[in-house]
């Protein structure tokens, strides 16, 4: 089955993260990333890739195994974007390396297909003392990140994560700003 954005836009609000992201080719949400396709004929990902991201998520969180990403998207310039929510009262910053094992993934099993990672962590919790790396965005509120995807065993570089760690209120907060921009440039009033 072919997972066309452009075909569910409506029933996906990626656009609360970016409203970019809605011209992503490919959105997968709680399917399995083996079963996307890349082009009319080529699949995106070898056909075990569930299965070694069901091996990752085992060997660190055994409760986890049959996770994914919550939202996966992927463009034919070879970006990938990565969403993990995280339940209420549940730190963030514990799940920080998911990010770079999904992308470490998604690099090698695309093939070299993948190299640009963005990775959304969004929750209510998190220990800022844990986020080594990351820099406070100018609000104060959420954390950023950039840094190289590298395969451990050859040290080969296999692209770049950009990742984000946000807090619910405050996605929710941009959104509503974007889309008052956009109301207040139409003249609408949705009230």
């Amino acid at each position: 089955m072919r997972f066309r954005i452009q075909d569910e836009v409506k029933d996906h609000d990626i656009w609360i993260l970016n409203e970019e992201y809605h011209y992503y080719d490919y959105i997968a949400s709680d399917q399995p990333l083996s079963k996307i396709w890349w082009d009319n004929d080529n699949l995106l990902f070898d056909d075990d890739i569930d299965d070694e991201l069901s091996k990752i998520l085992n060997n660190n969180y055994s409760e986890n195994s049959e996770k994914r990403p919550d939202i996966a998207l992927f463009h034919g310039e070879g970006s990938a974007v990565i969403v993990e929510f995280k339940a209420p009262g549940v730190s963030v910053d514990a799940y920080i390396g998911d990010l770079m094992e999904y992308a470490q993934l998604l690099a090698a099993k695309s093939n070299g297909k993948l190299k640009k990672f963005y990775g959304y962590l969004i929750g209510d919790q998190v220990n800022a003392n844990r986020l080594t790396g990351y820099t406070r965005f100018p609000s104060g509120r959420g954390w950023f990140s950039t840094t190289g995807v590298v395969e451990h065993s050859s040290n080969e570089r296999l692209g770049e994560l950009y990742s984000e760690i946000l807090f619910y209120d405050d996605v929710v907060d941009k959104a509503k700003k974007r889309l008052n921009v956009y109301k207040d440039r139409i003249n609408l009033s949705l009230s």
